[in-house]
């Protein structure tokens, strides 16, 4: 309804009212929701990018070293003249990174296909449950894979494995970071699609250049039991469970 003027150019008091009436009738816009809380999220990606930054500016030297051994065999024998994984604090700040980025991976992938399970749990909750699992299965596959390097009595292959195992995770890690990103942002978990041909990637380049790598005191059937045992059986019992639950 337009307001009415009378002959001296003012507002009469029935258009004034008529009008403000009318301004009451207007609907809000309602702005979309992601249907995630994205705040902590914000605060973590923030802290996960200070920590890289950290990584590469006081790590420089080292940090282009562990890239570069990712795809020459030369730079990796230089680099591990130099330093043992693990041991120094950039290796440590590293495998940070990679259980932060990987623990938002997982909550996203829980959260978008199996509700269920993201339902008992708070969203912080949830992530630090997913991060804390992947630190665990971490430890234990370094515990067993003592164990078995003992029992096939070739210990000297275990710093290899551990090895090849820490550049995978760095090489398929990197990456992760802005597609997770990206995907939380957007709400369209359609983008982790683009992490799966990096992955297994980076996972077929572990296990070739453990092969490569390994000494004759490690035969292939020693090799094949050791990575159905502690790489696909624990994926296929997780999985199992998920879908159990789910």
């Amino acid at each position: 309804m337009q307001p009415s003027f009378n002959i001296n150019g003012n507002f009469t008091m029935n258009s004034l009212s008529a009008f403000y009436n009318s301004l009451l009738k207007i609907s809000p816009i309602t702005i979309p929701q992601t249907g995630r809380d994205t705040d902590w999220l914000t605060t973590l990606f923030c802290a996960i990018i200070v920590l890289l930054t950290l990584i590469i500016v006081n790590g420089r030297r080292k940090f282009s070293y562990i890239i570069r051994a990712l795809f020459s065999s030369r730079s990796r024998s230089q680099l591990l003249r130099e330093s043992k994984p693990l041991e120094e604090w950039i290796y440590v700040f590293i495998l940070l990174y990679v259980f932060l980025v990987q623990g938002i991976l997982i909550t996203f992938l829980i959260n978008t296909y199996a509700p269920p399970i993201a339902e008992h749990f708070a969203p912080f909750l949830l992530y630090l449950t997913c991060t804390a699992a992947i630190v665990a299965d971490y430890f234990l596959k370094r515990f067993n894979l003592r164990i078995l390097t003992f029992i096939f009595e070739c210990s000297d292959d275990r710093a290899i494995f551990l090895e090849n195992r820490f550049f995978h995770q760095i090489c398929s890690s990197l990456p992760l970071l802005p597609i997770v990103m990206i995907a939380t942002y957007t709400n369209s978990p359609a983008w982790l699609f683009a992490f799966i041909p990096i992955y297994v990637a980076t996972y077929a380049l572990m296990i070739y250049k453990t092969l490569r790598l390994k000494s004759s005191s490690l035969t292939f059937l020693q090799f094949f039991l050791y990575f159905c045992t502690l790489e696909i059986l624990p994926v296929l019992v997780i999985a199992k469970l998920l879908l159990t639950i789910n």
